[in-house]
């Protein structure tokens, strides 16, 4: 997909100013022979790919597996089991030809016989949740020892990037093993083999010295989950850990200074904001939501509370993704706006409850109740609920969230096309306002092979959403990550954790 511009963008001014990406893009880290000890928030919950799409759980499997296609730094998409592909003409037939040579970790062949079962065991798992991201898949089939088809139900032109999301996983392997054993020691074709996993300590990747990319110039990553921020922040400062996600920003403070410590920073594709549940009938007045809109200083919250580490929001795509428009600006910050839209919308002071998940991004209690008091200045009656992420989660899935809540998307192939389907698509989404509009124009671009008329698309949806409130665009993050000198790796702005492959 050719995502090139005319003219320098803001999405690339971000891009270079933050240092996004650098030439090794986390391919390389540390010298041979080497050791990276990375921590995450929590512990895997498998080392199964075929039954987690988790985020802690990607950031593992992308070490230890192959897919057919991989999402590059810049956002486009490139070969990697797959050397090929090709598309008819109606984007609904798709052709892959598997990369010759590729052994796994056990010494033997992957073929095309792994990656038809590999996709077969995951359309056949109705409790996969990997399978969402293979619903419009309705046949595949065996061309010959080299080529696979894949016949879709609509034409899906960022389908290369959605096989992405799916590992390849050895056939013999997994049967010989049986499903329990196959979680605990999987056999995939990755950079990385599994060396050992010790529950809620660590997970062992040793280098796979016969990868078919050439063997990682890292010898060993060790992947240890550490819930604390101040925790992860000591482990950093005593070398413990070489490699700390997503700092927040008071720690981007207190480590700035520390010698042996940099700070890298990077645009991320995580968006941060509210959305309406418009069946509740408080907020079924689209005034009342634009006064919500309004009602928010934006550019305080970011310069001020996250001290610069985000970037105020129109739309809920952030800037590194494809279909990022920005030309659509953030809602003006006007408190006498927002209280004129109220009275017109003949709003009394009814209780409107605010729900978010607490800990799944830096900062959220405080973004909220900033946002609460904003709107409580300009006449809403908000009541803050504030939750864990396990409990919120499933609520979103279920679209029982009340009148109005805070979430973040981090879009995983970088193409707003999964944005549509999740926040929404009619029939298909966790949002709560849709539109025929937008949904026919949700088809059109899914089916256009021209990457500009796909954005003149995406961009007019974004600006129905503003025009009818359907959410509260607030900040797209500017992630930090904390990297101990002499370790040469760099963080991607899709928040992956990959070693050894590009």
């Amino acid at each position: 997909m050719d995502t090139s511009v005319p003219s320098i963008t803001r999405r690339d001014g971000l891009r270079l100013a933050f240092g996004a990406v650098a030439l090794a893009a986390g391919g390389a880290a540390g010298a041979a022979g080497s050791q990276v000890a990375v921590c995450q928030s929590s512990d895997v919950l498998t080392l199964d790919p075929t039954t987690d799409s988790s985020a802690l759980g990607i950031n593992v499997f992308l070490n230890i597996f192959d897919q057919l296609s991989e999402i590059r730094d810049d956002g486009g998409v490139g070969p990697q089991l797959a050397e090929s592909w090709e598309a008819s003409d109606d984007q609904t037939v798709w052709t892959f030809t598997l990369r010759e040579r590729v052994k796994f970790h056990d010494g033997t062949p992957l073929t095309l016989d792994d990656v038809i079962w590999t996709y077969n065991k995951v359309l056949g798992d109705a409790k996969s949740p990997v399978r969402a991201y293979l619903t419009q898949v309705n046949t595949l089939e065996k061309i010959d020892d080299r080529r696979l088809r894949f016949t879709l139900k609509i034409p899906f032109v960022t389908f290369a990037k959605q096989v992405s999301l799916v590992s390849i996983v050895s056939r013999a392997a997994y049967e010989k093993m049986g499903a329990q054993q196959f979680s605990l020691t999987p056999v995939g074709s990755g950079p990385f083999k599994v060396a050992r996993w010790v529950k809620d300590q660590v997970v062992e990747l040793q280098a796979n010295e016969a990868y078919w990319r050439g063997p990682a110039t890292i010898q060993k990553v060790l992947f240890k989950p550490v819930p604390s921020e101040a925790a992860r922040a000591s482990a950093l400062l005593t070398g413990e850990l070489d490699i700390v996600p997503v700092l927040p920003p008071s720690l981007v403070d207190t480590l700035s200074n520390k010698p042996g410590i940099k700070i890298v920073k990077v645009a991320s594709n995580r968006a941060v904001f509210g959305g309406f549940n418009v069946n509740e009938p408080v907020v079924s007045n689209v005034k009342v939501r634009l006064a919500v809109n309004h009602a928010i200083d934006r550019a305080a919250i970011t310069a001020k509370l996250l001290r610069g580490m985000g970037e105020p929001l129109g739309q809920i795509a952030a800037p590194p993704i494809f279909g990022f428009d920005p030309s659509i600006k953030p809602p003006k910050y006007d408190v006498a706006l927002a209280k004129s839209l109220l009275q017109e919308a003949g709003y009394k002071g009814e209780k409107i409850v605010f729900q978010y998940p607490n800990n799944r991004w830096a900062f959220a209690d405080q973004v909220a109740q900033a946002i609460a008091g904003y709107l409580g200045a300009a006449g809403i009656n908000v009541e803050l609920k504030s939750s864990e992420f396990s409990a919120f989660f499933p609520l979103w899935v279920a679209n029982k969230l009340p009148a109005l809540y805070m979430f973040s998307v981090g879009i995983t192939i970088m193409d707003s096309d999964l944005l549509l389907n999740l926040e929404y698509e009619s029939g298909t989404s966790h949002g709560y306002w849709k539109s025929p509009e937008v949904d026919a124009l949700a088809k059109q671009q899914r089916a256009e092979k021209d990457p500009e008329k796909r954005r003149q698309a995406l961009s007019r949806i974004w600006q129905l959403s503003l025009d009818n409130a359907a959410f509260v665009p607030l900040y797209a993050e500017i992630q930090a990550y904390g990297v101990r000198e002499g370790i040469a790796w760099s963080p991607r702005p899709d928040e992956r954790l990959v070693f050894g492959k590009r």
